[in-house]
């Protein structure tokens, strides 16, 4: 959602309205410490300290909690990952098993993403889309295409 948010992808104006509600307090955001790094990555490729910089200071901004991965969250991550499947029948990834155990570990009530890997999770915990839509109403109305800044920094 940040990067959809930095980029101005399509549907990046409910990400905006999502984040606003937790610099608003409407809502409380807690993330993994493996999510800073998918974030910063693009843009560590890219040599764009800039950019990252400036994520950093909307991340910091927000005051989203950020959970380090601990020896608990790796366990339940290797049950996650061991048990969920994405719809096209895979296992979730790594990352995303330590991103889902984090968010089962602090309790939170909505799992916000846009990753259709996410899509088939039901048991755990509600899964969201911004803008009140599921992940796969999402998928349909906005898809996944990249800017070509994005791109680049890809």
């Amino acid at each position: 959602m940040f990067l959809r948010l930095a980029f101005e992808e399509a549907g990046w104006e409910h990400c905006g309205k999502l984040l606003d509600s937790v610099y608003s307090r409407e809502q409380n955001a807690v993330i993994s410490a493996i999510q800073i790094s998918e974030l910063y990555t693009p843009f560590a490729r890219a040599s764009d300290n800039e950019g990252k910089e400036k994520l950093a200071a909307e991340i910091e901004k927000l005051r989203i909690k950020v959970r380090v991965v601990d020896e608990e969250i790796a366990r339940m991550s290797s049950s996650i990952r061991a048990a969920q499947k994405t719809p096209r029948g895979g296992s979730l990834a790594l990352a995303d098993s330590i991103i889902l155990a984090t968010a089962l570990k602090e309790g939170v009530d909505v799992f916000y993403t846009l990753d259709d890997d996410f899509s088939k999770v039901r048991e755990h915990v509600k899964i969201m889309a911004p803008g009140a839509m599921s992940v796969e109403e999402w998928q349909k109305a906005y898809g996944y295409e990249k800017t070509e800044r994005r791109k680049r920094l890809d």
